[in-house]
């Protein structure tokens, strides 16, 4: 009965933590085999690992690959209630969560003199809507440790089943943040300038990047599912203009991304 318990609680604490790998997992609550809608199924979940390819921090013309957690929540069933995920989607709500690593200087000559920027975790909500053929998707989170500012995304995205096993979901995105992440991230103060040699700026709020994104996944068996995704960035407005990313860095972003994953499906209502 405890482990029952426990299972209900993290289904329904899944719903404030989505897939790990910032939110661009957004597949409409279900994958190209959808999880099983029984009599015998009232949670499955979904876990498994993969790796990106992506810049060395916001703004780099350097890459790195970083691990990419994969873990979400495919299907849901509180008896009484009322189901979430499934074939069919329509519109959902839940939680949106992100990780932005450590920059640091040591790892880069080009951040010289701008100062070590804390590991952030980023925390908040998600809306989705999907159907048959398209769906739309909007993030907002707040920042906590390296930055404490507000920081979202939205996207607009085309559906493409070419098989029972195979979906394609892609299309544009734009991202956006408050001043005080454009401050941590992308001015220069006057003490940053005398340090490094850079103009003193400040970034100011806003439009963060505009760009695409491509998510594929392919189910090897009933449970048993392969990943990939790909996006392109450009940063604009204060993001492009900072001296941080013009002298060092470059205004284009790119990644990639390779991972495995695994559903399980529990009965926990008898």
């Amino acid at each position: 009965m405890t482990l029952r318990l426990v299972c209900i609680a993290a289904a329904i604490c899944g719903l404030a933590a989505p897939a790990l790998a910032a939110d661009e997992d957004w597949d409409g609550g279900y994958d190209a085999a959808p999880a099983a809608e029984s009599t015998t199924t009232d949670l499955s979940i979904r876990i498994g690992i993969g790796g990106v390819a992506q810049p060395d921090w916001e703004g780099s013309d350097d890459y790195e690959i970083v691990p990419w957690p994969i873990v979400s929540l495919e299907y849901l069933r509180l008896p009484g209630i009322g189901t979430v995920g499934g074939r069919t989607v329509g519109f959902s709500i839940g939680p949106s969560f992100n990780f932005v690593g450590e920059r640091d200087p040591s790892s880069d000559a080009a951040l010289t003199g701008l100062g070590t920027v804390d590991s952030a975790f980023e925390f908040g909500l998600r809306a989705t809507y999907e159907v048959d053929h398209w769906g739309a998707y909007a993030a907002l989170r707040q920042g906590f440790g390296g930055h404490d500012g507000l920081v979202g995304e939205a996207v607009l995205y085309a559906v493409w089943r070419p098989t029972d096993v195979f979906v394609v979901r892609a299309g544009p995105n734009v991202s956006f943040a408050s001043a005080d992440y454009f401050d941590t991230y992308f001015s220069v103060t006057p003490a940053q300038s005398f340090r490094s040699g850079l103009p003193v700026y400040s970034a100011g709020s806003g439009f963060k990047s505009v760009g695409a994104q491509a998510l594929a996944t392919y189910s090897l068996t009933e449970k048993v599912d392969l990943h990939f995704r790909a996006g392109y960035d450009r940063l604009v407005s204060g993001a492009a203009d900072s001296p941080i990313v013009t002298t060092a860095g470059s205004r284009d972003q790119f990644s990639a991304g390779l991972g495995l994953s695994y559903r399980i499906d529990l009965d926990l209502f008898d």
